[in-house]
């Protein structure tokens, strides 16, 4: 954050200072776990921020932002309405002053799947360049994003704002609070379509993002998605495009794209026509080449030199957890694979990873075991799409064992048991754990693959097979 009185965070949140208000605050937090200048009091479902304040003053914050006062503390205090409201203001407002001075780009990206690591791409493209900031993990919401623009400071050149969406108006209110020079949209696809009701209603959730451009701004957009495609017809913006394949006009595409045995692609990389060269990722999959292009587009767009960013992407590391992770474990009782897909799911990103792990078993003789749970928010179609997924797994001749705590989501979990034989339904990870174990030990060689939605936990049992918990 830009160093800014204590009255003046006041006057942009829109609150009422109570106690001293000279101290002078650069950082915020809504957790007293991570100490800062300015204590923000959230009032969430399970907790209320407030009960934190006296905490705070003990961590050492100098001040709190609240919707309800500990008039026992001697911490100064910002009264308002609503603290995630007045945290919107304060990072609309540091984002206006730094857009005062010259040297400031904003990116925005937004997409069903591919937010997060393309975010992270971006990121390790833009930072050795200038200063940059961005969300971390997928921290994209009406929280996430204002506290990645609070991180902004005078000296920041580049901010990348992942902006997520769980309904209709969602990234227009994100918009609001950081409108961008650079829009990127990913895809259209079926991540959240039971929430928004139908993939239509995603497309108009995605779109948002390009309809509030101002013509100066730019749309990057994916040519290869039909609905990405057809924004272009609703942005004031200039438009770029960006392709896995080769295709003239793209500001950038790939060529001679292979995959090696692991599914770690390689391509000869264009920019606005030009080949500058080949790129070898070291991420898992042909979607991460089309994240890997779509972060490239952004950076010439940006004027990143070429061989920067083809240096940059043939060097990426850190990429967010829990995204098509591999790595060998020993927990099971005997040494296998893992690939750790457990961030979250859904169709589109289950099948990519059962395509990647079905490669992986190819070249190595692998045995598939998948840990699945159910994918959530599909809405009417869910069943039909635990099927396809089914069906693949079958295809990919892998046994399967699906974690599943929620008796509720059973009718979902059972679409995956009736497309594979031999297929086992648990109640525990603890269950699940027991039951690898013993499939491992009959099998030569085996790749474990984790993948499901993020309310499962699947997560837990990947760290715990990566670190030996």
């Amino acid at each position: 954050m830009i160093k800014t009185s204590l009255e003046q965070v006041a006057r942009e949140a829109g609150g009422k200072l109570i106690g001293d208000g000279k101290a002078e605050i650069e950082s915020v937090s809504i957790s007293t776990l991570h100490p800062a200048d300015l204590f923000v009091a959230v009032k969430g479902e399970k907790t209320d921020g407030a009960l934190f304040i006296k905490e705070a003053y003990r961590k050492g914050f100098k001040a709190a932002l609240t919707h309800a006062l500990d008039s026992s503390c001697p911490l100064p205090q910002i009264l308002v309405e609503n603290s995630v409201d007045a945290l919107s203001s304060l990072a609309k407002a540091n984002l206006e002053k730094r857009r005062q001075k010259p040297g400031f780009t904003e990116i925005a990206l937004t997409g069903s799947v591919g937010k997060t690591t393309t975010k992270d791409i971006l990121s390790q493209i833009f930072s050795p360049f200038a200063p940059t900031v961005s969300n971390t993990g997928s921290f994209n919401n009406e929280l996430g994003l204002p506290l990645t623009c609070l991180k902004v400071k005078s000296d920041t050149n580049f901010l990348i704002a992942e902006m997520g969406a769980n309904k209709i108006g969602d990234i227009a209110h994100l918009f609001s609070i950081a409108p961008c020079d650079v829009a990127l949209e990913l895809r259209v696809g079926f991540a959240h379509e039971g929430e928004f009701g139908s993939r239509e209603n995603i497309f108009r959730a995605k779109s948002e993002l390009v309809q509030n451009l101002k013509p100066s701004d730019t749309a990057v957009l994916n040519v290869q998605d039909r609905r990405v495609r057809e924004m272009a017809s609703l942005t004031k913006a200039k438009v770029c495009y960006f392709s896995l394949k080769f295709e003239p006009g793209m500001e950038a595409c790939a060529k001679n794209l292979k995959l090696d045995n692991f599914g770690r692609p390689s391509f000869d990389l264009f920019l606005e026509g030009k080949n500058v060269g080949q790129v070898s990722l070291p991420l898992l999959g042909e979607h991460s080449a089309s994240n890997a292009i779509a972060a490239a587009a952004c950076a010439k767009i940006c004027k990143i030199p070429d061989e920067e960013i083809r240096k940059a992407l043939s060097s990426l590391s850190q990429i967010s957890p829990h995204r098509l992770s591999l790595f060998e474990s020993e927990e099971l009782g005997k040494k296998c694979l893992v690939l750790d897909d457990t961030f979250n799911a859904n169709p589109d990103s289950m099948l990519n990873c059962i395509k990647i792990a079905q490669r992986i078993c190819r070249a190595g003789s692998f045995r598939p075991l998948f840990i699945l749970s159910p994918m959530l928010e599909l809405g009417e179609k869910g069943e039909e799409y635990h099927r396809q997924v089914g069906k693949a797994v079958r295809d990919a001749s892998g046994s399967l064992i699906v974690v599943c705590q929620d008796e509720s989501k059973d009718f979902l979990a059972k679409s995956y048991l009736q497309e594979v034989p031999g297929s086992l339904l648990v109640r525990s990870l603890e269950e699940a754990r027991a039951e690898a174990e013993r499939r491992v030990k009959e099998e030569e060689k085996t790749l474990v693959v984790l993948k499901g939605s993020h309310a499962f936990h699947l997560d837990s049992l990947a760290q715990d097979l990566e670190k030996g918990i």
